[in-house]
């Protein structure tokens, strides 16, 4: 059964899993769309994530929206500005952000946004003309909270220290990317993750201060879902996209999954079900974004909502020790 959190400043309760709109979603079809929406919706997902450059993500929502209605039930986590390599001339600026940020409302046919977060950062750029044109688009209404996707610790501090020296509001969320694997090389360039030693500091302020977590990838962009096996002897490239190859397929991540695999058996749970208990039990504010397509990868991820492991077994996972 689906949980729920309430977030101040948000009307709906939201769930405590949120639906990403990549893939399906994204396409140029909107009847399928629509259907995944109806299915997502009647398993009671109430936030969706989408973002300005998911394909036809946010026109796909809108047409959903206006079919069915329920603005009010439900929460809207959308994404804008992403300045790397890949998008030239793409910059952070008050011009991108608000030029993005109308075209985003008008695509999903909607007059606010319960969470604006920038889909990543440029560190060269002072955080002053973000903070203030964000704080000026919820000052409008437009915007409920904001804050980062692909932000680092720093820099969030930054932009916080920024606005509560200027009486402004500051980053109330964040949407790092974060799973059991770790993301071992990004090879799309300015992706944050929290996951692994290196990034101990950055959950353990997250941790402390409490402030929501939307994690992408939470089961390794399909690589600790149970699509690879460790003695299923298939190619990996059968298995999951390059992406994900990129990003996960490396022996520490292997070895990982090994013991992923071993726990689960013994728990009678799914490899799926036991990276989202690992999650669960990390002591995070954390509301993971998941992309289930079908009925029974959305019921075996709610089913994970109820499940939790011991501190010792999250060491295990981590080490092999016991």
């Amino acid at each position: 059964m689906m949980e729920y959190v309430k977030l101040e400043g948000i009307e709906p309760a939201i769930s405590k899993l949120i639906y990403g709109t990549p893939g399906a979603l994204s396409g140029d079809d909107p009847e399928r769309a629509i259907e995944i929406l109806d299915m997502a919706w009647e398993y009671g997902f109430r936030m969706f994530d989408t973002a300005h450059n998911y394909g036809h993500a946010e026109e796909n929502i809108g047409k959903w929206l206006a079919r069915r209605g329920r603005r009010e039930q439900f929460a809207i986590h959308d994404k804008g500005v992403n300045p790397e390599d890949f998008n030239p001339g793409e910059q952070l600026d008050a011009g991108t952000i608000k030029e993005q940020f109308y075209m985003s409302l008008d695509r999903m046919q909607t007059d606010y946004v319960d969470f604006y977060l920038l889909h990543r950062d440029d560190p060269k750029k002072p955080v002053d003309e973000t903070v203030e044109t964000l704080n000026e688009l919820k000052d409008k209404g437009l915007v409920k909270r904001f804050g980062g996707s692909n932000w680092t610790m720093a820099r969030i501090k930054e932009a916080n220290a920024y606005a509560e020296s200027h009486g402004l509001t500051g980053f109330t969320a964040c949407s790092p990317n974060y799973s059991l694997a770790r993301l071992v090389r990004d090879p799309w360039g300015g992706s944050v993750t929290i996951s692994g030693d290196d990034n101990k500091d950055f959950r353990d302020w997250l941790r402390k201060t409490q402030l929501p977590v939307f994690n992408y990838s939470p089961l390794g962009r399909g690589f600790i879902s149970g699509k690879v096996r460790t003695d299923s002897g298939k190619p990996v490239e059968e298995c999951i996209g390059k992406g994900s190859i990129m990003e996960y397929y490396y022996p520490e991540n292997m070895e990982l999954l090994k013991r992923a695999e071993d726990m689960a058996c013994e728990k009678g749970w799914t490899v799926s079900q036991l990276a989202l208990a690992w999650l669960f039990s990390q002591g995070l504010n954390i509301m993971p974004i998941v992309n289930p397509t079908g009925r029974a990868h959305i019921e075996d991820n709610i089913a994970a909502l109820s499940y939790r492991i011991t501190e010792e077994e999250v060491e295990w996972l981590r080490t092999g020790v016991k």
